[in-house]
């Protein structure tokens, strides 16, 4: 049999050069792609192991617990969770979204309407890996839409290689949120920079509309309805994604500004704006989780407002354009109107709606001006990037080698080429106004360094394009016309750009930083989880109560939930709470969202028993009264407790579960969430007096010995040294652990009487 070559014409090596010129970006990116997923497999194994498969970090907990709860109710979400935040419950808008929907899915594929629970575990597992890779699409295409093919393909190596939050946050195992987050918002990216340019190619007005020339608008409007879907993704993954719609709002007010001061109709991109930023509003505002405008970490009013804000900004803006043009105004005095109206605007909002300013204006501080609070400050991911080892410059060079500098670069030459009315484009200016808020956030938030690495490839990919039109570099298909001069510049672009990143060697290389990744201090509390789910009571059966509580049961959404008799609370520090609640199937009080924080702070603080006691008897009744529990005096704490309904009475917190991280290297974050009324200065420091007095102090050295309502009920058998130690990253003297020890207490109380 023989293969008839002439009926695909690939006879001769014209044609084979040909196809190759045309189609060797499609297995450059798969293999790009395939190298960054086995990256990303490297540690599978410390997470899926013969007996449990672990998850990386405490949100990823959670996240299994929703999707689970997904999978079992599907395609629903848990509208509320009573097993967290004792006595109240919670409802986790970050959390139960698109993104556990999505694995969901997969999850009744893969075990064909019947998953098991390791099933669904393995292929969380593998979710963020698998969703990192998938980044490199819309990086590549972002990238080849500002400089061809090459540079799509060198921003998406670039990608690939780069080390820091972007792979830590995609690597097997750590299955939150984030890397979903670059997904859906580079894919916004990108679908509004096709609606830009099918705008500026068309030039559509609003005379179309009035005429209903559809066949004329359906381009752009169609991709900028398909952007604003994207942004609606993006919301329906992380509610705080509206910092997106303020991004964009300022990227639209610049954008417009710009075409009119060049001489040209803003109207195009006005229209882009107005649809996709209203499409995006429209469903989001069907998605809404509370009616009213809330924290931006919930879907409310706050979402589809602030999209239908930026669109009606922009047909202002597109209105006064053409009464500026039929007037006859000097040109520059429009964006100084702009921007006085704007200003306006601000102090019209912030005297009429003083609490929905005032919202906006602390995300602004806390998501891109360094204003973070100092219990926030606690929180690793949400510290500056200054703060990190080794400073500003050392966490970039360590995390982006030499290609930050070549994105700095990439972004002056472009701005300066945006001056120039004959190559201005819009989605080049997106890009920079894009650029310059996620180094914003990055640099007020360590952790948004996953949405700069995007942004950073990309920058280099295009830099590198204009470096090979300068130099020349033939294309693919004409390898032979190379000269050595250029054979000689692009080795140099690689050693300067590629190798250090390939290599690691002002830090770690993705492939070593992969490797290292593991479940980390989870391990060391399984024999102590395994313990608390079958020896102690389940929720609803303690004492002589026999109302067990559904573990993914459907409860109604609430601020405050009514547990039944028998149910019961769990003391902890927040980093726990996804555990307890996940691992050990127990209600904790604190949780990784931040909640029941001040009284936890409080509670192991208590200079006494009685004060601790009192923390968590007024507990229940907290809701009905302002100010924080932890601060309060005992008098005011035994008047909030005298308050308690006979329900609320029965609320009872029944075990405590520490560690040494806690009485180590934790103890100073805990003293940061509330001031302790009963010691001097406000706050226990480590090694005092204050501190070995203290309830954690009692508890972990003394194990609870001389105490009335405590005792030692369960000890991990591993073993830890707390005091003073050389920190092995600065060489300071801290207060630390050496290894890694659990303890739980149970609190001897009478049962409520029904």
């Amino acid at each position: 049999m023989s293969l008839d070559i002439d009926r695909f014409d690939l006879e001769g090596t014209g044609s084979i050069s040909s196809l190759l010129q045309r189609w060797y970006h499609v297995p450059a990116l798969a293999l790009t792609m395939l190298f960054m997923l086995l990256v990303r497999l490297q540690p599978y194994g410390k997470f899926v192991q013969s007996d449990r498969v672990y998850f990386s970090g405490n949100d990823a907990y959670y996240h299994f617990r929703e999707t689970m709860y997904t999978v079992s109710n599907y395609p629903t979400t848990m509208p509320f969770d009573p097993w967290t935040q004792f006595p109240f419950g919670t409802s986790a808008d970050q959390f139960g979204n698109l993104f556990d929907q999505l694995i969901a899915t997969v999850i009744l594929v893969v075990g064909l309407g019947s998953p098991t629970e390791r099933q669904a575990a393995i292929v969380l597992v593998l979710a963020p890996a698998i969703v990192g890779v998938l980044c490199a699409i819309p990086t590549y295409f972002i990238a080849k839409r500002l400089s061809g093919r090459r540079g799509g393909l060198f921003a998406a190596l670039i990608l690939a290689l780069l080390p820091g939050m972007f792979l830590s946050r995609s690597v097997v195992g750590f299955t939150d949120h984030h890397v979903a987050e670059v997904l859906f918002q580079a894919t916004t990216i990108l679908l509004l920079m096709v609606a830009l340019t099918v705008a500026e190619r068309q030039k559509p007005v609003y005379e179309q509309f009035l005429e209903r020339d559809w066949a004329g608008l359906r381009e752009t409007l169609t991709w900028s309805g398909l952007a604003g879907f994207g942004l609606a993704l993006y919301f329906w993954t992380w509610p705080p994604a509206v910092v997106l719609v303020g991004i964009l709002g300022a990227f639209f007010g610049i954008a417009l500004c710009v075409e009119y001061l060049q001489g040209r109709s803003p109207e195009h991109v006005a229209i882009v704006g107005a649809v996709s930023m209203s499409v995006a509003g429209v469903l989001a505002l069907v998605a809404i989780d509370e009616v009213g405008i809330t924290s931006p970490s919930t879907l409310s009013l706050l979402q589809p407002l602030a999209a239908f804000a930026v669109a009606a900004g922009c047909v202002f803006m597109a209105w006064l354009a053409r009464q500026w043009d039929a007037r006859d105004i000097d040109s520059r005095g429009y964006p100084i109107a702009i921007g006085g109206l704007g200003l306006v605007a601000i102090v019209l909002v912030a005297l009429a709606l003083p609490s929905l300013f005032n919202t906006i204006w602390s995300q602004v501080q806390n998501q891109l001006l360094l204003g973070q609070s100092d219990t926030a400050l606690t929180i690793a991911e949400a510290q500056p990037t200054a703060e990190q080892s080794g400073g500003l410059s050392g966490y970039l060079v360590d995390n982006y080698a030499f290609t930050y500098v070549f994105a700095l670069v990439a972004v002056v030459w472009m701005v300066w080429r945006l001056r120039d009315a004959d190559q201005f484009r819009s989605e080049q200016l997106l890009i920079v106004v894009w650029t310059v808020f996620l180094t914003l956030l990055a640099l007020t938030q360590v952790r948004y360094h996953y949405y700069l690495a995007v942004a950073v490839a990309v920058l280099n990919g295009w830099l590198l394009s204009q470096a090979f039109d300068i130099l020349q570099i033939p294309s693919i298909d004409r390898l032979e016309e190379v000269e050595t001069y250029q054979v000689i510049a692009v080795a140099t672009i690689l050693l300067v750009v590629v190798f250090p990143l390939a290599s690691g060697v002002f830090g770690f290389s993705a492939v070593a930083q992969a490797d290292a990744q593991q479940p980390g201090a989870v391990e060391y509390w399984d024999d102590s989880f395994d313990w608390m789910e079958e020896s102690t009571p389940e929720p609803g059966t303690f004492g002589d109560a026999d109302d067990e509580m559904a573990y993914y049961g459907a409860y109604d959404r609430t601020d405050d939930h009514e547990y039944t008799e028998g149910a019961y609370g769990v003391m902890s520090w927040w980093d726990y709470g996804h555990w307890i609640t996940v691992e050990g199937e127990r209600i904790p009080t604190a949780n990784p969202f931040q909640q029941g924080t001040g009284t936890a702070s409080g509670f192991f603080q208590a200079q006494s028993e009685e004060r601790a006691d009192l923390l968590l008897d007024a507990l229940p009744a907290s809701g009905r009264h302002d100010g924080s529990l932890a601060e309060m005096e005992n008098d005011e704490l035994r008047s909030i407790r005298d308050d308690r309904t006979e329900q609320e009475a029965g609320e009872s917190v029944r075990y405590v579960t520490i560690d040494d991280q806690m009485a180590g290297s934790k103890f100073g974050a805990i003293t940061q969430w509330a001031s302790a009324p009963d010691v001097s200065g406000g706050s226990v420091q480590v090694a005092s007096e204050e501190y070995y007095d203290s309830m954690l102090g009692s508890l972990y050295y003394d194990d609870a010995q001389g105490m009335e309502g405590y005792r030692l009920v369960h000890e991990s058998e591993s073993f830890s040294v707390v005091g003073v130690f050389e920190s092995p990253r600065t060489g300071q003297s801290i207060w630390a652990e050496n290894s890694a020890r659990q303890r739980a207490g149970n609190r001897r109380r009478s049962t409520p009487s029904s």
